[in-house]
């Protein structure tokens, strides 16, 4: 999966290195600003054609505009999802790519991430102490993580 967000900071800083406005860019490419500022503000990417522009124009390689070879960094856990796409942090931890304490930022996820995070504890993807993540856990998350194993303490 491909950060969207980081993507679009990427080509905003070849953009603004050839000294070009977001209108100039758009007119190089034949396309409009507002489809130029998608890419910029994270909400989508450019076509496999386009990107292949890009990449003749900011004189780069494909890998380097769609971040692919990139640690990821976390600037500041208590804003886990700042200037990152949401799903892409949620999968990284889910795969274990990127480690932070579950118990301590759980409550950033949404509904749907929370699920997806305890997914991944319930069938031993992802560790996390689980007396730290009891307490954090609403009613029915509870039920769900803990209706058919509570031993241990730890799932892996």
């Amino acid at each position: 999966m491909i950060d969207t967000i980081k993507v679009g900071q990427k080509i905003t800083q070849y953009r603004k290195n050839l000294t070009m406005t977001q209108d100039d860019l758009a007119n190089r490419l034949n396309i409009t600003r507002q489809a130029l500022s998608k890419w910029e503000n994270g909400t989508s990417l450019p076509s496999i054609e386009l990107l292949t522009d890009l990449c003749k124009l900011f004189q780069t390689s494909v890998e380097n505009i769609l971040c692919l070879n990139e640690a990821i960094v976390i600037e500041d856990e208590s804003n886990l999802f700042k200037n990152h796409n949401r799903q892409y942090i949620v999968n990284q931890i889910i795969k274990g790519e990127l480690t932070v304490n579950i118990p301590e930022v759980f409550y950033q996820f949404s509904p749907l991430e929370r699920m997806q995070i305890l997914k991944a504890i319930k069938e031993k993807k992802l560790t996390c102490h689980l007396h730290d993540l009891k307490v954090r856990l609403t009613q029915s998350e509870h039920k769900f993580l803990f209706n058919t194993i509570h031993k241990g303490g730890m799932y892996r």
